[in-house]
């Protein structure tokens, strides 16, 4: 009996990871700049998670996305790591035809990332999931475990504080 709920539990887990995985990926990513790790860090939380009793956990996504962010924390202390800046992700967007106007963008992104360097990890954590993954204020309060209105609180201050940075390193933040 025991091994029929471990494979019921392995099949709760893949489900979560299908459906969620990409998502909790993406936000790694953003705080580390480096897919592997992210993908290293996802993967150790849903390693973690088979072992855990997964009916006793209330929000499975909160506590995997916990786990693996506490799993970058570690690997960056280890290793002391901080996160890159990840120039390649300028090109994806689209090629420029103008060289000086390619110039101006990659010069604007690098202040743009100069400038969320600057801002504590919890203000790019709502940053990223507001405007990289588009989450609403419910979801992310969901994702961690907060409310709808700290959430919203959050996000006030971090673009705030956002917004001061940028100031600082003369964009206008109306243009990013």
């Amino acid at each position: 009996m025991p091994e029929k709920q471990a494979h019921q539990w392995s099949a709760e887990i893949e489900a979560v990871y299908l459906r969620e995985g990409r998502e909790i990926w993406a936000l790694l990513y953003a705080q580390c700049s480096d897919s592997d790790r992210a993908y290293d860090a996802l993967q150790e939380a849903f390693v973690r998670l088979q072992s855990q009793e997964v009916k006793s956990i209330r929000n499975i996504r909160a506590w995997v996305l916990t786990v693996a962010q506490n799993w970058l924390r570690d690997f960056a202390r280890r290793q002391n790591h901080a996160a890159r800046p990840a120039d390649f992700l300028d090109n994806i967007v689209g090629q420029h035809s103008d060289p000086l106007e390619d110039l101006e963008i990659k010069e604007r992104n690098s202040r743009v990332r100069q400038s969320l360097r600057q801002l504590r990890a919890e203000d790019r954590e709502v940053l990223v999931l507001r405007y990289a993954l588009g989450w609403s204020s419910k979801r992310m309060s969901i994702a961690l475990n907060t409310s709808t209105s700290a959430i919203d609180m959050r996000l006030s201050r971090a673009r705030k504080r956002l917004c001061e940075e940028l100031e600082k390193v003369g964009i206008d933040h109306e243009t990013v």
